[in-house]
């Protein structure tokens, strides 16, 4: 018997106050192979119309374990720049295993405008490094053009990003 989405939903927003918490909630999508993906597309879609930043938040967390695919792709897009979330972190995890090119210029915003995207970021930058990696996954004539960018920064976690790919 499947369990619908919406009663994991229901567990997830209760788990603030549990001893497990979210995690172990959506722990029930590790072996769902996108059994999922249907539901949480429309609930997806639900949590943008409604600027929902919980419901979002879930979204993301139960795409992961669902496994995500282009499918997610013209959502993610819509947001990536919004400011009524601060799932930016996130959301560049995504494009890191979607590898679409749109995104690239989003990317480079993220990476640069630190006081409206990168809020939580501390002085290893991990969203900043994100969007290195994920301009390097995608790895198209305009996502490396705008790492060179990047590394013109001459911002030391730029730097410590790259390192890895020598």
């Amino acid at each position: 018997m499947t369990i619908k989405l919406s009663d994991i939903y229901s567990n997830y927003l209760h788990a603030k106050t549990r001893q497990f918490g979210r995690q172990d909630v959506l722990s029930i999508f590790w072996d769902s192979h996108k059994q999922y993906k249907y539901d949480i597309l429309q609930m997806l879609d639900s949590a943008i119309a409604d600027k929902d930043v919980e419901k979002l938040s879930f979204c993301i967390g139960a795409s992961f374990r669902d496994g995500l695919d282009q499918d997610y792709s013209d959502k993610i897009y819509k947001i990536m720049l919004d400011t009524w979330h601060e799932e930016h972190e996130d959301l560049v995890d995504i494009i890191i295993i979607l590898k679409d090119d749109r995104f690239c210029d989003s990317l480079l915003r993220i990476a640069l405008d630190q006081e409206t995207y990168r809020k939580f970021d501390d002085e290893n930058e991990s969203t900043l490094r994100k969007c290195v990696h994920a301009l390097k996954a995608i790895n198209s004539k305009r996502s490396l053009d705008l790492l060179a960018k990047l590394i013109e920064t001459e911002n030391s976690n730029v730097q410590f990003a790259l390192e890895m790919y020598k």
